[in-house]
């Protein structure tokens, strides 16, 4: 499967499943009814007692401000439920305690019941069971003023059964519930694809940038959810993901934007990014110090993250309209749509537009991460695109050095020949006198002996030649030198002109060499006898026809119709090189199995002259 393939397989996974999960959460909401099981009771009108303040009626849900923090605030009511009822209450930072007829019930956000860094307790929603008895109950739950928001926030009371409690919460956040785990999901799985292309040696992040972002949105919608403090009673966990979620989400999504996007202008961004990394230290620090707790930054940052998307957006306009960047384009619709979300997220933090936090923020996560997944998918296509020409560029040049060497190899050998031809050329002077002088005496056996001595001592010939071009000739003898000592029955036939433009000639050595190093590798690996590589060539009306042919052992692998390399994952890089070249100067490759042959047949067309 191609690298772009695999990429539209990814996002068409990721539509599916969310999708699925968000018809799933609707149909959901839609249980067989029964009265029994689905009745419950709202609170709403409690007696309320202020510590040192006034008494009265109060109206649930309800704000308190102005109150001294640490200010008790008794809400009493009179409840008649049959046995097995349950209680279902909450808590904003706030700790309380409920009784029941005077009897403790819970006890909730005393000192050492959370962690020591928090000032208050965390939100809290809990559910609990009734008295086993009937009748008139008299409900009392006591809050103490939290120390670090400026008003107390006291939700409705629900009684009834465990079932139609449980169930009416997620009729109310089922769809936010099972929203933030898609995202999660989604965030997880890019994540995972991102860090199985940086283990294969192709380091791109916008993946994983995207994917963390969608993690953190989803770790944020999920903190929020009050579904989320039923079925995971871990509140200081929550609160800790809601607030980490809030001063993180900003560092990938600019990272992720400077990465794809690329702007030739990329200050605003690292200056907004260097913003978000301060606030995010000054922030933890007061925390862990207790100095002041998260929730006291979120104005601060609401503001931050309009800041960023401004910066994203005019980092957009300027590197469309004044550098024409095709990434501009291509982020559009994504920052859009996420831009527009946020801020009607932001009002509903304030004016409660929709019923639970972070509702909005989630849809436009899920188009932002889905539009930005596609430019993802772009840029990780080029960028392997990149990677995989760069790596075929070092692999040419590996191969033009190991050419060089050669001829380096072969000049050597020149011009100790030529040394050595003088140094003979300046003894035979000597041997002439001798052979004259017995020659003067006829003396044939003293002339016979000495002629063969001579015939001895004279160096034995060369390497053949194996074509009339010499770059080429270095590079085919030196592999069929390799190939004679892996024990291959080696035979070659080049016809190769010996006059060719310099760079046709490197370009012909690099495809003669790696066609005859993959040759001479598959017969080293081979345990049988019967290894042989034939190379032939033939030039006919300026075109030029190389054939390599090559036994081998075991199976190739092939993908779409291309060899893989034995040696690394993805297409072997020595083929690419091949065709390539041989495209490059009007020709092409073709490689093929016959039983257990390999044949790899490659032409090329040579400039004028070169013929």
């Amino acid at each position: 499967m191609t690298k772009r393939r695999a990429g539209i397989v990814l996002l068409s996974v990721l539509l599916l499943l969310a999708l699925f999960c968000l018809i799933g959460a609707y149909a959901a909401s839609f249980p067989v009814e029964t009265e029994d099981e689905s009745s419950y009771l709202y609170i709403h009108q409690v007696d309320c007692e202020i510590d040192g303040g006034a008494s009265g009626r109060l109206a649930l849900p309800a704000r308190l401000g102005g109150l001294p923090k640490r200010t008790a605030v008794t809400l009493t009511a009179r409840i008649n439920e049959p046995p097995g009822r349950y209680l279902l209450v909450g808590t904003v930072s706030a700790p309380m305690e409920v009784f029941m007829n005077g009897n403790p019930l819970l006890s909730y956000g005393q000192e050492g019941s959370y962690p020591a860094f928090f000032n208050d307790p965390p939100i809290a929603l809990i559910l609990l069971s009734l008295p086993p008895s009937s009748g008139d109950m008299t409900l009392t739950i006591r809050y103490l003023t939290p120390g670090q928001r400026a008003a107390l926030d006291i939700p409705v009371i629900r009684v009834g059964t465990e079932r139609a409690l449980v169930r009416y919460q997620l009729q109310q956040d089922g769809f936010l519930f099972i929203f933030s785990l898609v995202l999660i999901c989604i965030g997880l799985i890019m994540t995972v694809f991102a860090l199985i292309i940086i283990c294969k040696k192709h380091p791109d992040l916008s993946f994983l940038w995207l994917g963390l972002f969608a993690f953190l949105a989803g770790t944020w919608g999920f903190g929020e959810c009050d579904l989320s403090f039923l079925l995971f009673p871990y509140p200081a966990l929550l609160h800790v993901m809601v607030f980490l979620s809030i001063l993180l989400i900003p560092i990938p999504f600019l990272h992720f934007g400077l990465l794809v996007l690329d702007p030739r202008e990329p200050r605003p961004m690292r200056l907004a990014l260097w913003i978000n990394y301060l606030s995010l230290a000054v922030a933890l620090w007061l925390q862990l110090t207790g100095c002041m707790d998260f929730i006291r930054f979120l104005t601060y940052f609401q503001f931050v993250l309009i800041m960023n998307l401004a910066v994203f957006l005019f980092s957009l306009l300027l590197e469309r309209l004044k550098y024409d960047n095709p990434a501009a384009r291509r982020f559009g619709p994504g920052i859009v749509i996420l831009s527009v979300f946020t801020i009607l997220e932001i009002l509903n933090y304030d004016l409660r537009l929709a019923g639970s936090f972070t509702f909005f923020f989630q849809l436009g996560v899920l188009g932002f991460v889905f539009s930005l997944g596609i430019v993802g998918g772009y840029y990780v296509r080029d960028s392997l695109r990149t990677a995989q020409e760069n790596e075929r560029l070092e692999y040419q040049i590996r191969a033009m050095n190991l050419q060089q060497a050669l001829q380096r190899q072969q000049f050597q050998k020149i011009a100790e020949n030529e040394a050595q031809v003088e140094a003979q050329r300046h003894d035979l002077r000597h041997h002439l006198a001798v052979l004259w002088e017995l020659y003067e005496q006829d003396d044939r056996g003293k002339l016979r002996n000495y002629l063969e001595a001579l015939n001895h001592r004279l160096p034995a010939g060369g390497r053949p030649r194996l074509c009339e071009n010499y770059a080429v000739n270095a590079v085919a003898t030196h592999y069929a030198g390799l190939a004679k000592q892996a024990g291959a029955e080696v035979a070659v036939n080049l016809s190769v002109p010996a006059d060719l433009p310099p760079e046709l000639e490197s370009d012909l050595c690099i495809i003669i060499g790696n066609l005859m190093e993959n040759a001479v590798e598959a017969c080293a690996r081979m345990t049988g006898e019967e290894r042989f590589i034939h190379v032939n060539s033939r030039l006919q009306y300026g075109v030029l026809t190389i054939a390599v042919d090559n036994r081998f052992e075991g199976d190739l692998r092939r993908q779409d119709g291309v060899f893989l390399s034995s040696k690394r994952e993805g297409e072997g890089i020595g083929l690419s090189s091949v065709s390539a070249v041989a495209k490059k100067h009007g020709g092409n490759a073709e490689f093929e199995v016959r039983d257990t042959v390999f044949r790899a047949s490659v032409y090329v067309r040579l400039e004028p002259g070169g013929s």
